[in-house]
């Protein structure tokens, strides 16, 4: 096990499963590419998910000059962001929990504050691109409902909210505790013995970025390209010249001043001092047709506490539910797994058995004819980190393997958001953005998240520790 959490993770496979969230396609942007890779640019961003999407839009918006491609090895929006679980939710009470646990009071704080902002950052973006997208991408507050099956969570989560709420008593009110009866009564989750509610995002994900990429290609297309299909193969520094970095691909050579790794859980290919530190995750994700009695509750995001977490939307024209999680405790062979090609066959199996199993039969109903109850299912790439919290800023020569570059030419990351790239990758990305720009305002950004010689001092210090000793590698990446 200890050999798969510290290999190189490789290219994206070139035969994904198939997402729901990306049929169809955005026809655009379907194998888009250049008639010719050009010979030069200012910035090459490598990955097409939300992270390379908001280190595009922060640079264009703030540069007047700045040239840029961004090169998917796959199609646009293909990877973790075009395959996740549709959720804008940061679970905060449960978050604040966690963060003070391994850092102390402040930086859950900072922490909790900078995850709650990603929907209205989202949102405005989306808004200022035109209502159609808002439409199309379905962008829109819910309800969140953390389900717990057992007293003994409930009175977890109580606890939770009471130290939550001492500690940012500005969100007094957002999240409440609700009993058995509310539960059952109102929310039709039969089978639960209480949840906390609160507040939520939901997204069509994949419509969402291809929508904000239209938008760029729209606004600045004499300087900003779109490659798919154009993996990076190597990535060469020469600090004799402007352009100091050459990214090497199939089509040809791309001389830039700067690159910036947005590849999440294949990070650690192009940046193998970074293997073990950053971690694939695979993750399952299915499409569910609801049961013939189930209510439309497309204002709703539903977590269920069972072993581990499991999570759902509605959507809410067709009623289908998008549900996702399954793994198993300490996520056995999905932690170090870097292939999207296959189905996780345990965690698809309790996927298809847990929504009528967590409303009961009545609220659930019978399936429909000519109607499976799992209508799609597919896999998708996240990446754990070592001290877990993303990796954000510029990287310094303890993180490579070739010479390292400076603020005016270098190689850049945003990377390792656990599972939680919805509300941690957009606003990272702006922040990598800022830094490069040289308007790094990012005051607003974890300390804990930037990237360091310090904190990469204590990755590897870290790394070394727990890399004898397979159980506690596991446990430190969990």
């Amino acid at each position: 096990m200890i050999h798969k959490l510290v290999k190189d993770p490789g290219l994206p496979v070139p035969n994904p499963t198939k997402s729901y969230w990306q049929t169809p396609g955005n026809e655009r942007l379907l194998n888009i590419q250049s008639l010719h890779l050009h010979e030069k640019r200012d910035v090459v961003i490598l990955g097409s998910g939300i992270t390379g999407c908001s280190v595009s839009h922060w640079l264009l918006k703030g540069s007047d000059s700045l040239t840029i491609s961004l090169m998917d090895a796959r199609e646009i929006c293909s990877g973790a962001t075009g395959r996740n679980g549709g959720r804008i939710n940061a679970p905060a009470i449960q978050n604040y929990a966690k963060y003070r646990q391994i850092f102390g009071h402040h930086t859950a704080v900072a922490i909790v504050k900078f995850e709650l902002a990603h929907f209205d950052a989202l949102r405005s973006v989306v808004d200022e691109i035109g209502p159609a997208l808002v439409h199309t991408s379905e962008i829109r507050q819910v309800s969140a409902i953390a389900t717990a099956f057992s007293q003994q969570k409930v009175e977890e989560l109580r606890q939770m909210l009471v130290d939550f709420e001492q500690a940012l008593p500005e969100y007094k009110g957002v999240w409440r505790i609700a009993d058995e009866e509310e539960i059952v009564q109102k929310y039709n989750i039969k089978n639960a013995k209480g949840a906390v509610i609160g507040k939520a995002g939901a997204v069509w994900p994949y419509r969402m970025v291809t929508g904000i990429f239209e938008a760029l290609l729209e606004q600045y297309q004499d300087r900003y390209a779109l490659e798919a299909n154009t993996p990076a193969l190597g990535i060469y520094r020469n600090s004799t010249s402007e352009y100091a970095y050459s990214v090497v691909t199939a089509r040809g050579i791309i001389q830039t001043k700067h690159v910036v790794h947005c590849t999440e859980g294949h990070t650690a290919h192009l940046l193998p001092m970074l293997r073990g530190i950053l971690v694939p995750r695979r993750g399952q994700m299915t499409v569910q047709n609801p049961g013939s009695a189930f209510p439309q509750r497309g204002d709703c995001s539903w977590n269920f506490y069972l072993d581990n977490m499991d999570y759902a939307t509605q959507n809410p024209s067709t009623g289908e539910l998008f549900l996702g999680g399954g793994d198993v405790v300490g996520y056995g062979p999905a932690l170090g797994n870097p292939s999207d090609a296959e189905e996780a066959v345990s965690a698809l199996s309790h996927l298809g058995g847990l929504l009528p199993a967590a409303f009961g039969h009545e609220t659930w109903g019978t399936e429909l004819p000519g109607k499976p109850r799992v209508k799609a299912s597919w896999t998708g790439i996240l990446c754990n980190s070592l001290d877990k919290v993303p990796l954000v800023g510029m990287l310094p020569q303890e993180a490579l393997d070739r010479p390292a570059g400076s603020r005016d030419s270098g190689e850049w990351i945003s990377a390792g958001y656990g599972g939680y790239g919805m509300v941690n990758a957009f606003l990272c990305g702006k922040a990598v953005a800022m830094m490069m720009l040289g308007k790094d305002d990012s005051y607003w950004l974890p300390n804990e998240y930037r990237l360091t010689t310090t904190r990469l001092h204590s990755l590897y210090h870290k790394l070394g520790q727990v890399v004898a000793s397979e159980e506690r590698h596991l446990k430190a990446l969990l």
